[in-house]
């Protein structure tokens, strides 16, 4: 009896052990947070073509992206529109191939451009955001989670996402300003999977791609001393260089340049010698693209990226030059 009893036990245990795990497995996607994790992942890792438009204020372009994940990821980015343009990914170099310009390479492990920035995130990581859960539309004849991605300041846009519940790829994102205009929109016209696409692999390992392009640059010792006293939450260099102008086609002898990132927005300062004019925050705003450009110590200062004008002006506030930067 004993022997039974105990059996009866470790039966219930191993039940009720395995409906938590499939309870867990089964509600583990429910959160905003996993449909983006899982979003990103599916876009990496899955095999699909999507034709598609993006469009940035009133530019509007439509595109076919292959995509294979074998031993390594290849795509195919093409641009329906106008002269034939195409990037093709291989692995981590990325190639530009058209009529007109000279074709060329890059490292990169995925392509950037025509593409919204949110395929790529880490969300598990991501600061300075919160995840709504908008609930379910339709998309293309396909079911979607609709998920918000809202920042918690004033420092950075918000993005609203169609997520496929089928294969958890993205079928439209919107990138919202603080008034909530649509800034940056991409929208999938069809999803289309099947083995067949495999073959893609084939044909790019069969290409002959330009080699990789490696500007040329001067590295040098920092000439300007200068850092910034606050960033928004979430924000943190990325990469830090001091080269010659030439390398940016800057007519200076020194260009210093960081790039900052929160992971899902990003902005890059340029700090090089006054160019003669002097510069009292001029700003240029293209689609979600802010350009500030600014003259201070006999310096001039330029911030690119993709944030809200009055984050680049902020910035531009909080930094400071140590006494004896200048050269």
């Amino acid at each position: 009896m004993f022997i039974k009893i105990i059996k009866s036990f470790l039966m219930f245990i191993a039940i009720f052990t395995c409906s938590g795990f499939a309870l867990a497995a089964d509600t583990g996607i429910k959160t905003p947070l996993s449909y983006l994790a899982s979003m990103a992942e599916a876009h990496k890792k899955s095999n699909y073509e999507l034709l598609y438009i993006f469009q940035q204020d009133s530019n509007v372009g439509s595109f076919r992206l292959r995509h294979i994940f074998t031993d390594k990821a290849y795509a195919q980015l093409l641009n329906l529109d106008h002269n034939r343009e195409e990037i093709i990914l291989k692995g981590n170099s990325v190639s530009y191939l058209g009529y007109n310009f000279r074709p060329f390479s890059l490292n990169s492990h995925h392509i950037l451009d025509n593409l919204p920035n949110v395929l790529y995130a880490d969300y598990h990581n991501l600061k300075g955001y919160v995840f709504l859960d908008l609930g379910k539309d339709r998309i293309s004849d396909r079911v979607t989670k609709v998920i918000r991605i809202l920042p918690k300041d004033t420092f950075r846009y918000s993005y609203t996402l169609w997520i496929d519940e089928e294969t958890n790829l993205l079928l439209k994102s919107q990138l919202q300003n603080e008034d909530n205009i649509v800034l940056e929109e991409f929208r999938v016209l069809q999803l289309y999977q099947s083995p067949e696409l495999e073959m893609i692999a084939n044909a790019i390992n069969s290409l002959m791609l330009p080699s990789l392009t490696s500007p040329p640059k001067e590295e040098v010792k920092l000439p300007y001393d200068w850092d910034i006293k606050e960033l928004p939450t979430g924000f943190e260099l990325v990469q830090n260089q001091t080269v010659t102008g030439a390398t940016y086609q800057f007519d200076s002898e020194y260009v210093d340049s960081r790039l900052y990132s929160d992971g899902l927005s990003s902005l890059t300062i340029y700090v090089m010698p006054s160019q003669g004019a002097n510069f009292d925050e001029y700003a240029w705003r293209q689609g979600k693209l802010t350009i500030l450009n600014q003259t201070i110590n006999d310096k001039d200062i330029v911030i690119i990226g993709d944030v809200p004008l009055q984050v680049a002006k902020q910035i531009l506030k909080n930094i400071q030059f140590k006494e004896g930067a200048s050269r």
